[in-house]
């Protein structure tokens, strides 16, 4: 379908709600995106997103007694092709419904006033890519006919997330499905429990949404406007815990976002929420809502140890239906590398065999300025990492114990929350000669908490900051590896009969990582004689004499310097406010192309290299990402055939 073009969006909101600085000031959170991400209608990438890539819809309704629940809406076919985007304000979804599911009872029973809309809220996500976009509203117009609905969904309010927690799994349409509600208690007793198939159905979950509601006081509604939310919320198996002791008291970790706590807060002015629990295997899907309450610090350890802020949920309504969910994965699913181990209640037993991650040791660092540092790390066991991936690292043992010995520093309230994880995208790669080496390039982030102290360290171990690699191993510092992740696309070599590759990459500052590890890879390719190589890196800088060194060592660690140009061109736009000197060159295959300022908006650079027949890989904070956007499909590229990642620090 043809859409509509999109005016351009503008921020929806006037600030965090009571609830979100409330819960942004307990846990002492650096803001980290601003109030200005939530956007007031949908930017086209997410029209195209939801109108052609999504299998499935979780949406959050509000039921008579103003709870909410989370429902999973699909086709009758399981295809994605029932929902619509007349404008960049609304959505139109045709979908099929089973018995047991809540927004039947909800929407049937709705009365419709012009000045008070029922509310809702849905997140479209990818899991074969882990994209996912969340958006906010009110129903306009709702009809059924017997289990088939149709929705007209006024937004107001549109988010990109990032990816983390999202387990990569594939899905196809599933035709037989039969559905059975095997429980609906709308209303549970005080003393009632869950019954136990639910609990081992809700244990042995990967996935799940978590809907929630934020009443605004009278006289903060025209400021923050009431709204009901729904965030995914992914993990190993077993992540959502159920109390023992009650049977009915959900326990869900609170692992770390994109921080702005829309969840969080508002279950911290409307104590209520609900999950569902979709099973792609099976069908079945569960249904859950109750009264909320976040607990943080001492006491989110005393229930859940080893975790810092969790929510709990006292279920007082749930339904069970099996075989419902048209839709079913194939092959096997890939965890997310962010993904902690499952913690247990205190009042559980845990497993007698647990996961063991890989232990990592610090053992080189390289000073390059006074925020950019490149660290080596050895790994206690080889370790497969393709090229642009990330390793997430569990910093937690050298944050409270080992740091401590190395330098004099005090935490305080805004360190006790923090989980100590971080992500990092390698920058060299282990090789086959030495298979648990590998680095990262890390800025030491203003406020931050781990970075800072790290590049302290480094620096303690080069006072002069001589840019040589210092061997830091007798510091004997420590993390453990939670897992390798990053999705950008590893370039394979294609032959020049079949027209060689042509490769656009587009960098904004520390933005530019990924593409070293590439960079490294294309290099030993063409070293050896595989394919024919056009590749173009455009990368804006403050910092042009540290990004363009770090490309010349990609190229130096490569196993053998191609010394042809005919098969391997490289050319590097480097946009900078200032002029620069270097004083080495790059290897003669390497263009360098000087531009003063910042990367257009009007397509002329990405005319100039002939954007539209390169494949385009984006890396960089999200204000860089978008003006890229602009300009890449300014100069004709489908935004579609763009790969790209937020990557701000």
């Amino acid at each position: 379908m043809q859409l509509q073009s999109s005016s351009i969006p503008l921020p929806a909101l006037q600030g965090w709600h009571p609830g979100e600085q409330a819960v942004q000031a307990i846990i002492h959170l650096p803001e980290r995106v601003a109030i200005t991400a939530i956007v007031d209608r949908l930017p086209e990438q997410h029209r195209i997103f939801h109108t052609s890539r999504l299998h499935f819809l979780p949406v959050t309704t509000l039921d008579e007694q103003c709870r909410p629940w989370a429902s999973i809406l699909c086709s009758s076919d399981g295809m994605p092709n029932f929902i619509s985007s007349p404008t960049d304000g609304s959505l139109t979804v045709k979908a099929r419904l089973w018995p047991g599911d809540p927004i039947i009872r909800n929407l049937r029973s709705t009365q419709f006033h012009h000045d008070k809309p029922p509310l809702i809220s849905g997140i479209g996500l990818e899991v074969s890519t882990r994209r996912r976009n969340k958006f906010t509203g009110h129903i306009s117009d709702v009809s059924f006919q017997e289990l088939d609905i149709d929705l007209t969904l006024a937004v107001t309010q549109a988010l990109g997330l990032c990816p983390k927690y999202i387990n990569i799994r594939s899905i196809v349409p599933f035709h037989a499905v039969s559905p059975r509600v095997i429980y609906e208690r709308l209303n549970l007793r005080d003393k009632e429990r869950l019954p136990d198939d639910v609990i081992a159905f809700i244990h042995a979950a990967d996935t799940a949404f978590l809907s929630t509601s934020y009443v605004a006081a009278q006289d903060d509604a025209k400021t923050y406007p009431s709204r009901v939310g729904i965030n995914h919320r992914g993990g190993r198996l077993g992540f959502v815990r159920v109390r023992p002791s009650d049977g009915k008291t959900l326990v869900l970790p609170n692992y770390a976002g994109n921080r702005m706590m829309n969840s969080l807060g508002n279950m911290h002015m409307t104590p209520v929420a609900g999950m569902v629990f979709p099973s792609f295997s099976s069908g079945s899907v569960l249904y859950v809502t109750g009264k909320a309450e976040n607990l943080y610090g001492a006491g989110a350890r005393t229930l859940m140890p080893n975790t810092n802020v969790i929510s709990t949920i006292y279920v007082t309504g749930f339904s069970f239906v099996g075989n419902a969910i048209p839709l079913r994965e194939t092959g096997s699913t890939e965890r997310s590398p962010y993904s902690p181990p499952a913690c247990y209640l205190t009042e559980e037993k845990p497993p007698d065999v647990s996961f063991t991650d890989v232990t990592v040791s610090l053992i080189r660092t390289r000073v390059l300025n006074d925020t950019l540092a490149t660290l080596t790390f050895k790994t206690s066991r080889a370790v497969d990492i393709r090229p642009s991936q990330n390793c997430v690292l569990d910093l937690s043992e050298f944050l409270r114990k080992r740091s401590h010995a190395l330098l004099d520093w005090q935490e305080d309230e805004s360190t006790i929350n923090d989980d100590c994880v971080r992500t990092w995208t390698v920058s060299a790669l282990p090789t086959s000669d030495i298979p648990c080496i590998f680095s990262v390039t890390m800025r030491a982030i203003k406020g931050g908490l781990v970075t800072p102290i790290i590049h302290r360290l480094a620096e303690n171990a080069d006072p002069h900051m001589t840019g040589e690699s210092i061997d830091v191993a007798e510091m004997d510092i420590c993390a453990r590896l939670r897992g390798i992740g990053g999705d950008l696309p590893v370039p394979e070599a294609v032959a020049a009969c079949d027209g060689g590759r042509r490769l656009l990459w587009i960098a904004g500052g520390i933005g530019l990582t990924p593409f070293l590890s590439l960079t490294n890879h294309v290099a030993n390719l063409a070293a050896r004689g595989y394919g024919v190589w056009d590749v173009a890196l455009v990368l804006s800088t403050r910092e042009p004499e540290v990004m363009l060194d770090l490309i010349r060592g990609a190229f130096v660690s490569a196993r053998a310097i191609c010394q042809s140009t005919a098969d391997f061109v490289f050319f590097i736009h480097v946009f900078s406010p200032r002029e620069f000197q270097l004083p080495w060159s790059f290897p003669p295959f390497v263009s360098l192309i000087r531009h003063e300022g910042r990367l257009d908006d009007n397509g002329t650079l990405f005319g100039s290299v002939d954007a539209k027949s390169r494949e385009s890989h984006i890396c960089g904070p999200l204000p860089f990402v978008l003006n890229a956007m602009k300009s890449l499909k300014t100069a004709g590229v489908d935004p579609e055939c763009v790969k790209r990642e937020r990557f701000t620090y």
